[in-house]
């Protein structure tokens, strides 16, 4: 996998972004946690400008929104998916008690996570559930941080199994999905550097 030029400034842009949230969330967390989604729209948006896609992939990035959304909205009103959560205040607006950037995080998440599986499988079953499993360990890996940068908080503060089961299976439909989708742009690397900043990202919180 190698960086084009282009590609090599939206992972160094990005990483600009989340290195000034480090440094910016560890002095001034009132003010930057509430710019949190400028983690996940620059990205997103960037992504999509490389691969262009058409007006089918528009509906299956569409219909992976709505999907990734009206999971959150059943878990946060009813407790029927993922737990008993609610949701803080640092990503921004929310439509009845769920924010409506995180719609927008699983479909970046699912994206990259497809891509970068995708260099590793050629067989369509394996990409889907690797990707899933690697959604899931992202999601492992910001879970026990959620409610220090006021992400999301959990009933007496337990994460229940039941919320990464829930996280495969949404992810497994999303990225099936994603089977269909016709753009032909390789985000492998891209992807790759997205995803270890996002990682190192996280991680700077465990210190």
């Amino acid at each position: 996998m190698k960086f084009s030029r282009t590609f090599s400034f939206d992972i160094v842009f990005i990483a600009i972004i989340h290195i000034a949230g480090i440094i910016g969330i560890r002095l001034f967390p009132e003010l930057f946690l509430k710019t949190s989604f400028i983690s996940i729209v620059i990205p997103l948006s960037l992504f999509l400008y490389r691969v262009k896609p058409n007006r089918k992939d528009s509906i299956l990035m569409s219909l992976v929104y709505i999907i990734a959304f009206f999971s959150e909205w059943i878990g946060v009103c009813f407790g029927w998916l993922f737990g008993d959560y609610t949701y803080g205040d640092s990503l921004g607006f929310k439509l009845d008690g769920v924010p409506i950037i995180m719609g927008a995080n699983w479909l970046l998440l699912c994206l990259v996570s497809r891509e970068l599986v995708g260099k590793l499988f050629s067989n369509n079953f394996l990409i889907i559930i690797t990707s899933s499993l690697l959604m899931v360990l992202i999601d492992v890996l910001m879970e026990p941080l959620s409610n220090q940068l006021d992400f999301w908080s959990w009933k007496n503060n337990v994460i229940p199994f039941s919320n990464y089961i829930d996280w495969f299976l949404v992810a497994i439909l999303n990225q099936t999905i994603f089977s269909y989708l016709d753009y032909k742009s390789d985000m492998s690397s891209w992807s790759l550097g997205y995803i270890t900043i996002l990682i190192l990202f996280f991680f700077s919180f465990y210190i």
